[in-house]
């Protein structure tokens, strides 16, 4: 794929992101460095929230906040209109402090804590997705002793598993933990517990059923299963007015490793060298689909087609970022290859290299990719890798990578292993602006009860 993809261009042979140079970047601000664009964000806004101008009810889009929870992107993203969909207490936290209103807000999760609950009640949430009948007698307790009525809706596995999805990213598989089973009357329990209590409002169903979803099909198998839980729901008393849908849908410029190409991978070390763009009208189809398969199955059941609820992550929000690092050492073992060193990789910025394919070019300067270098980051540990078999041009020392696509999941699974984590630039036109800074090591030793004053202070 060509770095035009992603709308940067080659000045003088170094790459240029919303007319700012990527290497000039990375020499102000240091290495490793994410640099995310307000532009492509907001791009990407508008063309998911244009797709579905055509459905007959209200579309409401909450962003996957564990995808990117970085503030400064987050507000972009809300600046647009979005809400949000939280999974934890900070989560939660972090989307009012932004300013979410909290009926702007869907909080998920298959175990959420008792003050995670009560802090979801107090918000008063939009939704609060219950996934089990032990956590809908937490959340009806917890609703009578606050005085209030819950906004629920019930997750439901509908044992639908997209093409292409292995088995441990499928989250809508009986195989996986999530949601109440079709099979063996959980949902008509969860169903008929909610509808007659006092301190709950049943507003519908929820399901998600997997991630980097390129089987759009597979989406209108879950909606079938869900409005047919609707139909129960009506019946037994309530009014759900809601449709969650989850998230899962796949970016454009990457993608897992599918299971022959991990086998590959880890087996011989050839990373793969043709991945093919999505669909440029991926928004429209995807939303061609949900809205098709929701009207048609309301039309079947005899219900009004209600409000749809979207969790985009990655499909949002993964091209609206890139990741600079910095070659460190190039070391070439004769009969085995090149080595390059890079101040980042799986253990340090992200584990997302182990299982997904992102493109890599050089930042720098333009060169011929020739042949396939070994690239690792700074531990010393081979799991600190950022790809095997990689075609790129020969690196030398100081050479400038960007890493495309880290929008999604980057941030979220970097650690502290390799030391402070990396600082945040958004670019907004002529702009550019540290929306989180750089970790320091006194960032780390905070938490630190037992060192000495000093060393703290160093």
């Amino acid at each position: 794929m060509e770095p035009s993809l992603w709308g940067l261009e080659r000045h003088g042979g170094r790459l240029h992101l919303d007319g700012h140079d990527l290497t000039a970047l990375a020499d102000a601000h240091g290495t490793p460095l994410h640099v995310a664009s307000a532009r492509t964000l907001r791009a990407r806004t508008r063309e998911l929230q244009r797709a579905f101008h055509g459905y007959p009810a209200p579309v409401k889009v909450h962003y996957s906040y564990k995808t990117n929870p970085v503030a400064g992107v987050l507000q972009v993203l809300h600046d647009a209109g979005l809400g949000a969909e939280v999974v934890d207490g900070y989560e939660l936290w972090l989307a009012r402090q932004l300013g979410v209103p909290g009926e702007d807000i869907v909080f998920n999760g298959a175990n959420k804590s008792p003050d995670e609950l009560r802090a979801a009640l107090e918000a008063q949430v939009g939704l609060l997705v219950v996934d089990g009948l032990r956590e809908l007698e937490r959340v009806e307790a917890l609703a009578a002793e606050l005085g209030c009525r819950a906004c629920i809706g019930l997750r439901i596995c509908p044992d639908v598993k997209p093409r292409g999805v292995p088995v441990q990213a499928a989250a809508g598989s009986r195989r996986n933990l999530y949601g109440l089973d079709l099979q063996g009357g959980e949902v008509d329990h969860a169903i008929r517990q909610a509808a007659r209590s006092p301190h709950l409002r049943l507003r519908g169903s929820m399901a998600h059923i997997g991630t980097g979803i390129h089987d759009l099909p597979a989406y209108r198998a879950a909606i079938d299963r869900l409005l047919e839980v609707q139909l129960r729901m009506h019946r037994a008393g309530a009014e759900p007015d809601v449709l969650d849908v989850g998230g899962g849908l796949a970016a454009r410029l990457s993608r897992s490793f599918r299971p022959l190409e991990l086998l590959r991978y880890y087996a011989l070390g050839r990373c793969p060298s043709r991945v093919q763009p999505g669909p440029a009208d991926l928004f429209e189809r995807y939303a061609e689909v949900l809205g098709d398969a929701t009207v048609q199955a309301s039309r079947r059941l005899g219900l009004e087609p209600p409000t749809l609820l979207l969790e985009p992550g990655r499909a949002l929000t993964s091209d609206g970022q890139l990741l600079l690092l910095r070659v460190g050492t190039v070391k070439h073992r004769h009969g085995v290859g090149r080595f390059v060193l890079v101040d980042g990789g799986a253990m340090t910025v992200s584990m997302m290299f182990l299982v997904e394919h992102h493109a890599v070019f050089l930042a720098n300067r333009d060169a011929p990719r020739r042949g396939r270098v070994d690239v690792f980051g700074r531990l010393p540990t081979q799991l600190d890798v950022l790809y095997r078999g990689l075609k790129l041009p020969r690196p030398i020392e100081g050479d400038v990578l960007a890493v495309m696509n880290s929008g999604a999941y980057f941030t979220s699974t970097a650690t502290n292993f390799g030391g402070p984590r990396p600082g945040v630039l958004m670019l907004d036109g002529p702009q550019a602006t540290m929306v989180r800074r750089r970790e320091t090591h006194e960032d780390l030793a905070a938490v630190e009860l037992v060192l000495p004053q000093p060393a703290r202070r160093a």
